[in-house]
């Protein structure tokens, strides 16, 4: 069995309540942090190498040391608990069920970024969530870790929840701060950055469920101890939503050292490939990253297994890797139709563009069209390459990543399956009746790559 830090205590018995959490050790790392100076904190974070678990991956005590420190200006801790990525649902399933852990994090975190008064965002349709956070909050005040003088260090911290309306665009960090301020979620133009200039003007950070969460075990055991789990630069235990053609879907929590074979065909973590059917392709960190076929899911473009971590997974650039992103892992089986799956992904980023900038408003919708006349079998080869020059003058042209979000799906899926494509536009009767699914697409010798 892996290390577990987040979901070890996550099927006691009552591990919502107050009681029972706080039996299991819960809060002890508000007592060790309020008893330390904030830079000592901030100290330990930085030691253990924890990267956000949002999907950017960057390092969060870096993060919090760019945190403006202006005499006399409140500063303020923001969660992002906009978990709308589709495939990514690791988040949820914290606040569900272990929502103590969220609170406990955020106070500490708090403590040492100077904020008195700290918000979660959570996505609109949680609102279920809602109440069993709010639950928390107020048994941890009546226990004297939330309020005024909290254990009578003189540290003041107020936590309070606030419901999105539903936006994918509200989980870009300045979108969220936008939504929170009462207005239109609509990114901001940065710089300034939310550690200068966040809510309300004031100085913020915004961290993801995941990377507030893991502050706990942090502070408990040490930065020193936590950087010893992982890799490399992927330092302690990652969340994982798998779902997809696999034998147990689910939530789990890894050591960034197994590797992604392990990860997919262990009993320990999803069990195989459902119905004895082969991988064909994997989405592994969120639909928002590259997709990749089987050979490149298992293997680098060095020949060595791909691990299950920051820099395995992004071995060889978007040519032949991809990205832990946000830790969705959307795993396809020989019968799945790419191009289906990425009109689908297409259809949705059209959908939750806020239209600001004229590439992503214009260019999604574009992409969508194309995607779905190909699906349809009404295109022709020539729209294969358009669909690319379209996704080429997207990405990196927006105010914030939803373009790149956009783009990076179709792209991948052209440049790793464009013979799929072609079927589709050659064989417009059969793609009408049949779900494309050819077998030798499973373990795809042939890649052909755009430049």
């Amino acid at each position: 069995m892996g290390v577990k830090l987040l979901l070890e205590k996550a099927h006691v018995v009552g591990i919502r309540t107050y009681e029972v959490y706080r039996r299991e050790g819960g809060y002890r790392s508000v007592e060790k942090a309020l008893k330390m100076a904030t830079t000592y904190v901030v100290e330990e974070v930085k030691k253990s190498g924890l990267r956000g678990r949002g999907g950017a991956g960057f390092p969060t005590g870096l993060k919090w040391n760019f945190i403006a420190k202006t005499e006399g200006v409140p500063r303020h801790l923001v969660v992002n608990a906009d978990e709308s990525e589709p495939g990514t649902f690791k988040d949820r399933y914290l606040m569900e069920f272990i929502p103590h852990i969220l609170i406990e994090g955020m106070i500490v975190s708090s403590y040492a970024l100077g904020s008195n008064v700290s918000y979660i965002y959570i996505r609109g349709e949680y609102a279920w969530i809602v109440d069993i956070l709010e639950q928390a909050i107020a048994e941890a005040k009546l226990n004297g870790f939330l309020g005024k003088n909290i254990l009578g260090t003189g540290f003041d911290c107020e936590i309070y929840v606030h419901r999105g309306a539903g936006a994918y665009i509200c989980g870009e960090e300045t979108a969220l701060i936008e939504s929170l301020e009462g207005k239109r979620g609509n990114p901001r133009i940065k710089p300034p950055f939310p550690a200068v200039k966040g809510v309300w003007g004031r100085p913020t950070v915004v961290n993801n469920v995941e990377t507030i969460a893991a502050i706990v075990s942090i502070i408990n055991n040490g930065g020193d101890e936590y950087a010893k789990i992982g890799i490399g630069k992927s330092t302690g235990t990652k969340l994982m939503s798998a779902c997809g053609n696999i034998n147990k879907p689910g939530v789990y929590e890894i050591d960034m050292t197994i590797s992604v074979e392990e990860f997919i065909y262990s009993d320990e973590y999803c069990g195989g490939m459902a119905n004895g059917k082969k991988l064909k392709a994997c989405i592994p960190g969120g639909s928002s990253v590259p997709i990749l076929p089987a050979n490149l899911l298992l293997t680098t473009a060095k020949g060595e297994k791909r691990l299950m971590n920051y820099e395995s997974l992004s071995d060889g650039g978007f040519t032949t890797g991809s990205m832990m992103g946000s830790g969705g892992f959307i795993i396809l089986n020989e019968d799945q139709c790419v191009v289906k799956h990425t009109y689908t992904l297409a259809r949705f980023y059209r959908h939750e563009s806020c239209g600001q900038c004229s590439p992503c408003r214009e260019g999604t919708g574009w992409m969508e069209k194309i995607l779905l006349n190909i699906e349809n079998g009404k295109a022709k080869l020539s729209d294969i390459d358009l669909l690319w020059d379209i996704q080429r003058k997207i990405e990196g042209n927006t105010i914030c990543p939803l373009g790149d979000a956009a783009a990076w799906p179709v792209a991948a899926a052209i440049r790793h399956f464009r013979d799929e494509f072609e079927w589709h536009v050659k064989n417009p009767e059969a793609c009408l009746t049949s779900n494309y699914g050819l077998a030798h697409y499973a373990d795809p010798i042939h890649i052909p790559v755009l430049t």
